[in-house]
């Protein structure tokens, strides 16, 4: 998420809530339809061909792409450190302070794999 941080500097309409929760209006053009597909490629959902065709008929095909490609990128980070237990450094527990709790990370399955 501090990555998430950085890389939206100098855009402050950005909401993080709205990665976590698809009610909460994030800031992200087309939100609403990317958060809807992640959701049905990680949760394996029955719907994922419709979603998949809502997103390209609104976004593209490279959008289609691009995302598959963001979220399987995600999926194999989060499963290397699981893996490895890897906790976070120091600048990521300081930068990452103030929302981990509001986002409700520690909620996580996977953030049993993380020692403290």
């Amino acid at each position: 998420m501090a990555a998430l941080r950085r890389s939206s500097t100098g855009n402050d309409r950005l909401n993080l809530a709205g990665a976590v929760d698809n009610e909460i209006e994030s800031g992200v053009p087309n939100a609403t339809t990317l958060l809807r597909f992640a959701d049905a490629v990680v949760g394996r959902y029955a719907d994922l061909p419709e979603r998949r065709e809502a997103l390209r008929t609104e976004l593209g095909a490279a959008a289609v792409v691009d995302a598959v490609g963001v979220i399987a990128n995600y999926q194999r980070m989060v499963r290397i450190a699981d893996g490895c237990g890897i906790p976070l450094d120091a600048p990521t527990v300081e930068a990452s302070a103030d929302f981990r709790d509001e986002l409700g990370v520690y909620a996580y399955a996977s953030a049993a794999n993380t020692p403290s």
